[in-house]
């Protein structure tokens, strides 16, 4: 079929593009998987929704301790072995233990290969790398960069990328999958965000790092274009995913900027304030726990495996409950510290706010409960980080099965640059790979434009966006029950039912349409996968079924497209180092 004229038919102009990759998103995956592809020789596309260095998670994530877990630059003791171990023992039955393996085999290379691309990781007065000993790790291993290591991180391998002839189209939106005739991948179509021009880009493999679903929550620490696009659409073309119901989130700074609050901001001990300024974490702790021990325990993300759970569940409660501020926050005050303890002991986090013009001291910070990580995705089948759609690969947040309930600090951005040079690796192997035709998989996407193209009366994108995403906000983070993800479950399906009749869409407004047909994807899927777990389990708190329960939910789930609608099976993975085996 005649691309251009396709694309025509619908008031669109078209342009069209080769290359043997193409990448999807710009964080550390991805640019890994671009960087580790050019050199192997093929010739690399990468598409971003936003400028390189300006959009995703790893660009905007940032903490006091934000790191990379890689054994061998600390302790003689530490070794892939006790990182392997470390990792498996953090989520039994619930992560795969070749991913793990290659996990900790690989990261030290790749964090070589970062320093040797100019990631200047922080560093003691004696020049030693200076290391963060995580949660869930016996040792410190975690290298970091002030804090805003994932920034670093892309810096480098963009310019790496840049000097090695990548190709960066943005601000580009990932639309759908170009599948061959015998169903491997061929390629993308994708939307410049400005201009609405569709880029049909051929290739003989994709590589996803489009990110998590962030942008499903009204509260979250990346940006808000990371919508699930990338999970939306795998699934729709009958991709596995796995632990969608296992997510990261915790309190963090909403205005006047977003920046999450690790355990160092705890121990000194802030004061909580609701709208009313009345102080309110002591009606929410039961007998024989104190305020003082939940802040010292406090830990980021949110866990119910301690005391630090009552800070999150106060939050989230007073806010839902009307008394919190109209930005959905409360307050919290450190005014009671003196600043050289600030300096000492949250330098990040006071510097960060001083060019800000913060005084964490005298400021009235406005704080919420933010989304800060998927912990599931669509599930990698290998240990190169292919999914179950032959020639397509996924990395970082969108990938999933390395990550479960829990995992040691600083193992996101180890993935990421483990899996995304894998991926990188093995994608650019296929570059003499022969493709059949996709005039069927092209004309379907054109198909699926048109229907978004109906009038649909009563529909506004933008407008439905915003609701979903407040119910997502206050029923699918901090406290889960059956009322409220069955509420979240029920509007997500109704806006995906209804934009199969149509959307509104016109030139204008056909990002927004695309936009809502993934979020409305998305946040059905993890509904339904939280739904299916009814039991408590780390981050995921079901305060309908709060125990947390071995006997009947110890492994993973997979949720895939069936004939009507989202169906979960169990997948299971090793429950014990002697079933991961030690050569896994």
């Amino acid at each position: 079929m005649n691309i251009e004229s396709a694309f025509s038919t619908l008031g669109f102009e078209s342009v069209q593009h080769q290359a043997d990759v193409v990448v999807v998103g710009a964080g550390g995956a991805a640019m890994r998987a671009a960087v580790s592809a050019a050199e192997q020789g093929a010739s690399v596309i990468v598409v971003a929704k936003q400028q390189v260095g300006r959009g995703g998670s790893t660009v905007h994530g940032a903490s006091e301790i934000m790191s990379m877990g890689a054994a061998g630059f600390g302790v003689a003791e530490d070794n892939p072995d006790v990182h392997f171990r470390d990792t498996m023992e953090a989520a039994f039955g619930f992560i795969d233990p070749v991913l793990v393996r290659a996990l900790a085999e690989d990261a030290p290379k790749r964090v070589n290969d970062l320093i040797k691309y100019g990631v200047p990781f922080d560093r003691n007065p004696d020049n030693s790398y200076k290391l963060i000993r995580s949660d869930f790790g016996t040792y410190a291993r975690a290298l970091g960069v002030s804090g805003k290591t994932g920034a670093a991180v892309v810096k480098a391998l963009t310019e790496q990328a840049t000097n090695l002839g990548v190709r960066i189209l943005s601000p580009l939106s990932l639309v759908d999958l170009i599948r061959d005739e015998d169903g491997s991948t061929a390629g993308i179509v994708a939307i410049d965000v400005e201009t609405r021009k569709f880029h049909v880009i051929s290739a003989k493999a994709v590589v996803l790092g489009t990110g998590g679903v962030h942008g499903l929550f009204s509260q979250q620490v990346s940006t808000p274009d990371v919508v699930g696009d990338g999970q939306a659409i795998c699934y729709r073309h009958g991709a596995e995913l796995v632990n969608l119901e296992f997510h990261q989130f915790g309190p963090a700074l909403i205005k006047p900027y977003v920046q999450l609050f690790s355990k160092s901001c705890f121990v000194l001990h802030p004061v909580m304030l609701n709208n009313k300024r009345e102080t309110f974490l002591e009606k929410y702790l039961p007998a024989g726990v104190s305020a003082e021990e939940v802040y010292d325990e406090k830990v980021f993300p949110f866990t119910i495996s301690n005391p630090s759970k009552y800070v999150d569940i106060a939050i989230a409660r007073e806010i839902a409950e009307g008394r919190g501020t109209e930005n959905g926050c409360v307050y919290f005050s450190f005014d009671h510290v003196d600043q050289a303890t600030l300096d000492r002991v949250v330098p990040n986090t006071a510097g960060w706010m001083r060019e800000k013009g913060v005084d964490m001291r005298k400021s009235e910070l406005e704080v919420g409960i933010a989304f800060q990580c998927l912990n599931g995705g669509v599930r990698m089948v290998d240990n190169n980080a292919q999914s179950s759609i032959p020639g397509l690969f996924v990395v970082g947040e969108i990938s999933g099965g390395v990550r479960g309930p829990d995992r040691p600090g600083g193992n996101s951005l180890a993935e990421g640059q483990v899996f995304g040079h894998r991926a990188g690796v093995a994608a650019a192997a296929l570059k003499s790979r022969q493709h059949g035709s996709n005039a069927s998989s092209i004309e379907r996407t054109v198909q699926e434009l048109a229907t978004l193209g109906k009038r649909n009366v009563g529909l506004d994108s933008v407008r439905e966006a915003d609701t979903l995403r407040q119910a997502m906000q206050q029923y699918c983070l901090v406290e889960k029950d059956q009322d409220g993800l069955s509420k979240v479950l029920a509007q997500a399906t109704a806006l995906t039912d209804a934009l199969q009749s149509g959307g509104n869409a016109d030139q204008a407004s056909i990002t927004d349409a695309l936009t809502l047909r993934n979020m409305a994807q998305a946040a059905e899927l993890v509904a339904v996968a939280c739904l299916n777990r009814r039991e408590s389990r780390s981050g995921h708190y079901r305060v309908d079924y709060p125990q947390t329960d071995n006997s009947t939910y110890r492994t993973s789930f997979v949720v895939k497209r069936g004939a009507s609608g989202p169906e979960l099976v169990e997948h299971p993975y090793a429950t014990s180092i002697e079933q991961a085996g030690d050569n896994a």
